[in-house]
């Protein structure tokens, strides 16, 4: 994922990982599933600038992708019960401390503030009612420029969304899988080398 500083101010975005109870005036008593999540709308972005549109960080040499998450929420009958997600990163060249080399992370853990996460801290949940909510998380994984620098870098994602728990889904978890590969030849990106393949999907009941 696109590490970067927590924000100025991270009173303003939501703690998803909070607990949920009946106290909790950002979590009304609604029970959420999840229903579909899926990996897509791949960009490469090879020798060009790609802006992230979350904060507008201008990036270089790598892919933008789309982690869309589906879920509906039915009215509760004992507090509120919400969903949430995990973002499951190995990587042989790791970019931040905690994150140790080829080793399976969840980035929530370590960048939960993250920039990256902005759609999921800042998504409105419908209820009281209930219905249907679509949160879409854009990732830009990029190794820069660095002059004369070789290297392969071996990215793997595993990124599961999780219905609240009680709720009755049909579905306890949902999981979206992708690897990229980004090859850097003295400084310069090898374009036909590097790759953004996305994996299987799977569902828990």
């Amino acid at each position: 994922m696109t590490i970067k500083p927590n924000p100025t101010s991270p009173s303003t975005v939501k703690n998803a990982s909070a607990p949920c109870d009946s106290t909790t005036t950002t979590c009304p008593p609604c029970c959420c599933c999840v229903t579909s999540v899926s990996i897509g709308n791949i960009r490469p972005f090879f020798g060009t600038i790609f802006n992230d549109p979350n904060d507008g960080t201008p990036y270089i040499n790598g892919h933008a992708f789309d982690f869309v998450m589906n879920f509906s929420f039915a009215t509760g009958s004992g507090g509120c019960s919400d969903c949430t997600f995990e973002w499951w990163e190995k990587v042989n060249l790791p970019a931040i401390s905690g994150h140790p080399p080829n080793t399976w992370t969840n980035m929530m853990t370590i960048a939960a503030n993250s920039p990256t996460f902005y759609p999921w801290a800042k998504r409105t949940i419908p209820c009281p009612g209930g219905g249907s909510l679509t949160v879409t998380i854009t990732d830009i994984p990029s190794l820069g420029n660095p002059p004369g620098s070789t290297q392969t870098r071996t990215l793997e994602f595993r990124l599961v969304a999780k219905s609240g728990s009680g709720c009755g889904s049909g579905t306890t978890s949902a999981t979206a899988t992708a690897t990229q590969v980004l090859v850097m030849v003295n400084g310069t990106l090898d374009a036909s080398a590097s790759s953004f393949t996305i994996g299987p999907s799977s569902t828990t009941p």
